[in-house]
C-alpha cells in the first residue's frame, strides 16, 4: 500500500499509520536438523539393544542437565516434530499483499503524535475513496477525541467489502489544535488496487476429420 500526505500550514504533529489485518502464517525455520544418534553410531549400533538403550540415556541425561538458552544445540532434533521446520510461532505479515474482489478489507489505523506537545479536539476520519463512489467507515465528528499526549496514539479498526475492481484509496484525515491553538487539517492518502480473483481464457481448435471441419471452444477457469 502505497502512501501520500498533504501538509497545511508547516509540519504536523499527527501522523497516520495504516497496517491491512491478515490471517497470520506459520513462521517456518529453515535451517536442517540432525538426530546425534546417528552422528556417533553406526547402523549396526541398534542390534546390541543393551548399548542402544544405555546411549539413548546418556543422550538424554546430558540435554537435560544443558537448560541453558544458547544456540548451540539449534541444529538437533529435539523432537519428531523438528523436521517439519515448525517453530510454533505466527509470524504477522510483512506487506499488503494482494487484496481481491468480494474479500472483506479490514485494516487497522492508528494516529500518533510524534511531537512533542500534546493536541486536543481531534477529529478523525476514514474513507474509502474508487472510482465511481465514496464511501465514509469511519467519523469522530460528533464526539472528537478529546486529546492525544506526546507519545501517544488513537487507533481504530475499520473494515469494507470489496465490491469494485481497479484502483481504490483509502482517505485518513484528522482536524486537530495544536499547542499554539491553531486547528490543522491532515490528509493522508493509502493507495490499492484490487484485483479480479478469477479471469477466463478461451481457445479454439479447429480439427479436420476427412472433408468435414468441426470447431471445439474450450474455457478453463484460471485462478
Amino acid at each position: 500500500m502505497s502512501a501520500t500526505q498533504t501538509q497545511t500550514h508547516g509540519p504536523h504533529s499527527l501522523a497516520f499509520r495504516v497496517m491491512r489485518l491478515c490471517k497470520p502464517s506459520f513462521h517456518v525455520d529453515p535451517p536442517l536438523r540432525i538426530d546425534p544418534f546417528d552422528l556417533l553410531a553406526g547402523e549396526d549400533f541398534s542390534d546390541d539393544p543393551s548399548s542402544a538403550s544405555l546411549f539413548r540415556r546418556h543422550v538424554s541425561s546430558a540435554d537435560a542437565v544443558d537448560s541453558d538458552l544458547s544456540y548451540r544445540n539449534r541444529f538437533l532434533l529435539n523432537h519428531p516434530t523438528d523436521p517439519i521446520g515448525l517453530s510454533g510461532l505466527l509470524l504477522l505479515p510483512q506487506s499488503f499483499g494482494a487484496i481481491y474482489l468480494g474479500e472483506t478489507f479490514c485494516s487497522y489505523i492508528s494516529v500518533n503524535n510524534s511531537s512533542t506537545s500534546e493536541v486536543r479536539d481531534v477529529t478523525i476520519k476514514a474513507e474509502i475513496q474508487t472510482e465511481r463512489q465514496r464511501i465514509l467507515l469511519l467519523d469522530t465528528s460528533k464526539s472528537p477525541v478529546e486529546s492525544i499526549r506526546t507519545g501517544g496514539r488513537y487507533d481504530f479498526i475499520v473494515e469494507h467489502d470489496v465490491k469494485e475492481l481497479g484502483a481504490h484509496t483509502l482517505v485518513c484525515s484528522a482536524l486537530y489544535n495544536d499547542a499554539d491553538g491553531e486547528r490543522k487539517y491532515l490528509p493522508q492518502f493509502f493507495k490499492f488496487v484490487v484485483a479480479n480473483p478469477l479471469s477466463v481464457r478461451t481457445k479454439v481448435r479447429v480439427v479436420k476429420v476427412g472433408s468435414r471441419i468441426s470447431t471445439s471452444l474450450f474455457i478453463p477457469p484460471c485462478h
